[in-house]
């Protein structure tokens, strides 16, 4: 989506019915979206996050899969993950950026709307959540073995 200050002072704009607008460029140019590149982490987030929800259905499966209807959701809770990351990756695929990010390749922070993130920041906030559940899936696992 274009706004009034992206416009060059030359161009003009038309609103259609459909609250779409069309831009005529004018000498500056023509107006192009930049490339998204920074929806790129480093391989080293993605093993983590993934180990830390491997741990969690590790533990879940050793503290809880003692009949089939448990089994059954624990596998359903599996697909659903392998899903959710599945059809991500899908969608980002269509369109990849041409270059890595800087962020990926450990030459920048991680450029997000309300401003720069360092690797720190980052990581604090892609993997609290796995790293929350592998805790859980362990301390599961570990009651079980102290209780049965």
């Amino acid at each position: 989506m274009f706004y009034e200050k992206d416009l060059p002072a030359e161009a003009s704009a038309t609103l259609t019915d459909h609250s779409t607008i069309f831009v005529t460029p004018g000498s500056t140019g023509d107006i192009v979206q930049p490339e998204k590149t920074d929806l790129e982490m480093p391989k080293s987030i993605w093993i983590t996050m993934f180990a830390g929800y491997i741990v969690f259905f590790a533990g879940l499966i050793a503290a809880t899969a003692r009949d089939n209807g448990t089994i059954f959701v624990i596998i359903i809770s599996i697909l659903y993950t392998l899903i959710y990351f599945g059809v991500a990756s899908v969608l980002f695929n269509q369109n990849r950026p041409e270059q890595t990010s800087l962020f990926a390749r450990g030459l920048g922070p991680l450029a997000t709307y309300t401003g720069s993130m360092d690797k720190g920041a980052v990581v604090g906030q892609v993997l609290t959540i796995p790293a929350c559940l592998a805790l859980f899936g362990v301390t599961m696992a570990i009651f079980r073995a102290m209780i049965f």
